[in-house]
């Protein structure tokens, strides 16, 4: 967390057995971060930044569907790893 002061206190954390860092940050120090991204991992990071601002929809039938098929395709192999979309990204 982020002390009166405006030091960051970090704690370590485990996420899908990738050790990840957790904190609290002033948002000036975020925007920082986004400046020395290239413009395919800002665009990247949109897409999660924008899952994340608005407000969950309600997924509809045909959606429902299309997701259980793509958890089946996932199940049957045919998913790509995370590591492999990062390393394209240059994330």
């Amino acid at each position: 967390m982020v002390s009166e002061r405006g030091v960051v206190n970090t704690v370590s954390t485990r996420y899908n057995d990738l050790g990840v860092i957790t904190m609290a940050i002033a948002r000036e120090h975020v925007k920082a971060l986004i400046d020395r991204l290239s413009d395919e991992q800002v665009q990247a990071l949109w897409v999660i930044l924008n899952s994340m601002a608005w407000p969950t929809e309600k997924v509809s039938p045909e959606e429902a569907a299309e997701i259980e098929e793509s958890f089946a395709e996932i199940d049957a192999g045919k998913g790509v790893k995370a590591e492999d979309v990062w390393r394209e990204l240059g994330v």
